[in-house]
């Protein structure tokens, strides 16, 4: 296939228009343009590298249908040192860059090719689609659409979903070898402090994590509620953290009833053929990623856990004007549908339930009108143009015209990240 500048000459173009002008007297609009016409430069330039530096690894090999590791590592660096780049980013170029037909996902790389998603975006659908033995047809041009959608952080995840609905063995294996590889060290750094070093699977992290976030969110509104009061508590995250970790030893040690002093929750979700079965996937409130059923059933055993089987009876949830603040029940369900914070997916732990319609403008205390938001999102939200709706009971976000022109809605909460669902 001819390589084409037409894209990258295009892009230059719009950029063009932008020469010589002051960029601190650019309207918001304006602005807006700007760095829609500068990332296209960007992501075209990308390919042109990529697309020379798949062709130059495949001169050095030859007639060899890979590269020797020599030939690999000094394709790396060349590659690296030409553009100013680490060499994971050189290798993720280089890997992007050949003929999207002689490849095993060509829709990936046609979507490269056509600077709609970037190399590191090519390295996760493809390890992803490769993970899976007998993909779909259709969860490629998904898999495609989401990456042109979301983050890269969030494409990892909507990846690992991917993952687990299609390869249950491969994520309840990773789940042996994660509970196998559990461990806490204990050492001291060179100035005597004490050090601790963790890596949990994650039915063992959720409840650390419940607890962690419950006596960090409980000490921020402690502070928020007293921050006239002279003296109040100024600890970081980080040290409320630790300390809430020291008070649970003392609590330990000395009393018959552990607790952490603040009520906390690990709220475990899964579907009810899931909890019969021990077949599908599920989540937890306290950490991100997929969970198998075989691991969610062991988790719902424990009395410190409160399983939510989803498709059950409900409770009367709707108090209309009656109340301001939504009810527990209310935000339980909630996070059943958003599944953490409608904008940026931060655990539900971290979130409040915003009134769409806002509660001072007459909005109600319903359902309907509830939406998890992050604090940092939730003031975003405030103070920014950006709107919020919910549609079909869903949360949609509306960007202003500022950001994008057609203002096109994009699906909030975790359903954004779900490879059934459309970008």
């Amino acid at each position: 296939m001819a390589f084409s500048t037409t894209p990258l000459t295009t892009a230059l173009g719009a950029l063009r228009g932008f020469d010589g002008r002051d960029l601190a007297g650019l309207s918001a609009e304006e602005l807006s343009l700007f760095e829609q016409a500068s990332a296209a430069v960007y992501r075209h330039a990308g390919v042109a590298v990529a697309a020379g530096a798949a062709e130059s690894s495949r001169r050095a090999r030859g007639t060899l249908a890979s590269p020797t590791p020599s030939q690999a590592a000094g394709q790396r660096r060349e590659t690296a040192q030409r553009l100013g780049i680490d060499e994971g980013s050189a290798q993720r170029l280089i890997a992007a860059g050949g003929e999207p037909e002689a490849s095993r996902h060509p829709q990936v790389r046609r979507a490269f090719r056509d600077g709609r998603i970037g190399a590191a975006a090519v390295e996760v659908l493809e390890r992803t689609l490769d993970a899976i033995a007998e993909a779909p047809a259709m969860l490629e041009p998904t898999l495609v659409a989401k990456a042109e959608q979301l983050t890269l952080r969030e494409l990892r995840r909507a990846c690992e979903q991917a993952i687990a609905m299609h390869d249950r063995a491969s994520l309840e294996e990773q789940e042996r070898r994660h509970r196998q590889q559990r461990e806490l060290v204990v050492g001291r750094d060179h100035e005597g402090m004490v050090t601790l070093r963790a890596r949990l699977d994650a039915a063992s992290a959720a409840p650390v994590i419940a607890l962690l976030d419950a006596q960090v969110r409980d000490a921020f509104q402690r502070r928020k509620d007293d921050e006239v009061v002279a003296g109040s508590d100024s600890r970081t995250a980080g040290q409320i953290r630790a300390d809430a970790l020291v008070m649970l030893a003392q609590h330990c040690l000395g009393c018959d009833e552990p607790g952490s002093g603040v009520r906390t929750e690990v709220v475990v979700r899964l579907d009810y053929e899931a909890l019969a079965t021990g077949l599908g996937a599920g989540s937890c409130d306290s950490i991100a990623g997929p969970i198998s059923g075989a691991t969610m059933r062991m988790m719902a055993v424990d009395a410190g856990v409160i399983p939510v089987v989803l498709g059950g009876g409900s409770l009367p949830l709707d108090w209309g004007r009656g109340r301001r603040l939504f009810t527990a029940a209310q935000r339980k369900a909630i996070v059943e549908r958003d599944g953490g914070c409608a904008w940026c997916l931060a655990p539900p732990t971290w979130c409040i339930v915003h009134h769409v319609d806002f509660w001072n403008h007459g909005g109600r205390t319903d359902l309907d009108n509830g939406v998890l938001l992050c604090t940092g999102c939730h003031v975003r939200l405030h103070s920014t143009e950006w709107e919020l709706e919910l549609r079909d009971g869903r949360p949609w976000l509306i960007p202003p015209a500022s950001v994008d022109r057609d203002r096109t809605p994009i699906r909030g909460g975790v359903a954004r990240l779900d490879p059934r669902v459309a970008a």
